[in-house]
């Protein structure tokens, strides 16, 4: 058996990581950074209406866009702000993650009265009145099929009886 160790492990840069991961998409290492950046600030927007800051949520939405591509383009020659962003960039799918579960965790804070569901009807949620209301009529709609399923099998099986019995007193009766 061979003692032989792997050679370690070599640090890459920020830069050479999202450039590998360039190598399989036609996005430049700048264009990728932009996109996160947009990204982030997409969750900042989304923590803005949260809080009833629609003012922040408007500027980030309408006046960002060109800062996210400034900062991708400063990033290409300082590896000290572009290690930051690329981290980002990695996190990204855990940054999706948080967005796609903001709407959920959002409605579940309005069922509770934690914030006010009218803010956050742009985002999908809704007062939890209209959530109740639904969910009763789905259980009485659920609970009626039942009883319609519960119905129908009690008369197949007064049907199936009455034919047996027939059968049992025909038999008897030859």
């Amino acid at each position: 058996m061979s003692a032989a160790k792997a050679p370690p492990r070599r640090a890459t840069s920020a830069k050479t990581r999202v450039a590998k991961a360039t190598e399989q998409d036609t996005r430049t290492v700048t264009q990728k950074r932009a996109e996160g950046l947009m990204d982030l600030a997409q969750l900042g927007q989304g923590i803005c209406l949260l809080m009833g800051q629609y003012a922040d949520a408007a500027a980030i939405g309408t006046l960002f866009s060109p800062v996210a591509s400034e900062l991708a383009n400063v990033a290409e020659n300082h590896e000290i702000l572009a290690k930051p962003i690329d981290f980002m960039i990695e996190v990204g799918p855990y940054g999706a993650l948080i967005a796609a579960s903001m709407p959920f965790v959002m409605q579940i804070a309005a069922n509770h009265k934690l914030i006010n569901a009218g803010m956050l009807a742009g985002q999908g949620v809704q007062p939890p009145e209209v959530l109740e209301a639904q969910m009763k009529s789905q259980v009485m709609q659920m609970q009626a099929q039942a009883m319609r399923q519960q119905k129908a099998a009690m008369e197949e099986s007064k049907r199936i009886e009455a034919e047996l019995q027939a059968m049992m007193t025909e038999k008897s009766g030859t």
